[in-house]
């Protein structure tokens, strides 16, 4: 048997994330289901909502995969999933297809979500150095950010191409994303599995005791409740992105761009996450990091400056992806190794089950008006801010 080598198992992960993220498509999502599929906002949110949903209904059941079978099987299925739906997008013009795509690339999702930080958390254990696990996942979602960094603005190059008549060069995109998480499936399989104390006997039965301590653990409870609720409301500024710069006036092919730059903000953050406590302590962090969204989204309904705007997309994003792996460090202090991939795919499943309910609430108000979704993300984000305070008591 091979040894096991922790910091193998560290750097294959950061590049697992890069690939992962080369979404070529993401800068042009809403050109291509408007331009390419032809299908309206309506339709659109519905493929979003079953695809949010379907993550729902697996987490549980393939979080139980990775705690039973092992965090680098469930890593290397979820990045071939991925694969195959990416590429079902880019050579099958269909919206009935879309819904298959939609449902394997859920199945992909669900089944990375919770091993892949459970696999690097149950790594760090085995090396003593647990402590810096924050410091650890930043770089981890730094290295994921990088990826989106690069694949925003050569899939905003490729679509904008003259290698294919407009529109028919935005499933290029989709087939170039399918290519390299295709590659992200292989570094998976080169994975070790870190050792963990017990195995599980019960799968069934621990996967829904994993559900269930989420909300019998107080202190886990306020953290994942405040995740949730911050990361599907913040969440949606990634949708609305590229409708909001078309309003005030910049092309679709800068699209790109300002994801890479907002994206590139969030690493800033994500590279200074121990200055930004140092300075204004842990407690404020997590609380302005949640206010400070809700706040820009009520900006939007009444400041529609191009420079506001920009201002504002950078900050809800960023904030939103600087949370994430502070919040993972909390959580994981509060789970046992054997069943962290269940609950973490537990917290999952809480932002999901949010961002499915709020999608059809989303497309209503789109349709009516954009600048009324922002008033009314804005007025929720400040109000779960508020409801769901993390106090100094759940972090020390």
């Amino acid at each position: 048997m091979a040894k096991f080598d922790i910091g193998s198992n560290i750097w294959k992960m950061y590049l697992l994330n890069f690939l992962q993220n080369l979404q070529f498509f993401g800068a042009v999502a809403v050109p291509f289901f408007l331009d390419w599929a032809r299908i309206d906002y309506t339709r659109m949110f519905i493929l979003e909502a079953f695809f949010t949903f379907c993550i729902f209904a697996l987490e549980i059941p393939t979080g139980i995969i990775a705690d039973k079978y092992g965090r680098r099987i469930s890593i290397a299925l979820g990045g071939l999933c991925t694969a195959i739906s990416m590429l079902i997008f880019g050579f099958i013009n269909d919206y009935w297809a879309f819904f298959l795509a939609e449902f394997i690339g859920a199945m992909g999702f669900a089944l990375l979500s919770g091993a892949d930080k459970a696999l690097i958390y149950d790594s760090l254990i085995q090396m003593k150095k647990e402590k810096d696990a924050k410091i650890f996942f930043s770089r981890y979602e730094s290295a994921g950010t990088i990826g989106i960094l690069f694949g925003f603005p050569l899939g905003s190059i490729v679509a904008g191409s003259s290698i294919l008549p407009y529109p028919e060069t935005l499933p290029l995109t989709m087939i170039i994303t399918g290519a390299f998480v295709l590659l992200a499936f292989f570094v998976a399989l080169t994975l070790d599995e870190p050792k963990r104390k017990e195995k599980m006997k019960d799968f069934v039965k621990e996967g829904i005791d994993g559900f269930k301590y989420i909300f019998k653990h107080k202190k886990l409870r306020v953290f994942a409740l405040n995740f949730a609720l911050i990361s599907a409301t913040t969440f949606f500024m990634f949708w609305f992105y590229q409708s909001l710069l078309g309003v005030i006036g910049i092309d679709v092919k800068y699209n790109g761009f300002v994801g890479a730059g907002f994206n590139l903000f969030s690493i800033l953050l994500l590279l200074n996450i121990d200055k930004i406590e140092k300075i204004f302590g842990m407690k404020n962090t997590l609380f302005y990091s949640a206010l400070l969204p809700g706040l820009f989204f009520i900006g939007l309904y009444f400041l529609r400056d191009v420079y506001f705007v920009l201002a504002a997309i950078s900050l809800i994003t960023g904030l939103k992806m600087m949370r994430a792996p502070i919040l993972s460090d909390f959580m994981n202090r509060h789970i046992e190794s054997r069943n962290r991939a269940t609950v973490l795919s537990g917290i999952s499943m809480l932002e999901r089950i949010i961002i499915t309910i709020l999608y059809p609430i989303m497309g209503l108000l789109a349709d009516f008006s954009l600048w009324y979704t922002f008033l009314f993300l804005g007025i929720a984000t400040v109000a779960f801010s508020l409801m769901n305070k993390i106090e100094s008591e759940h972090i020390d």
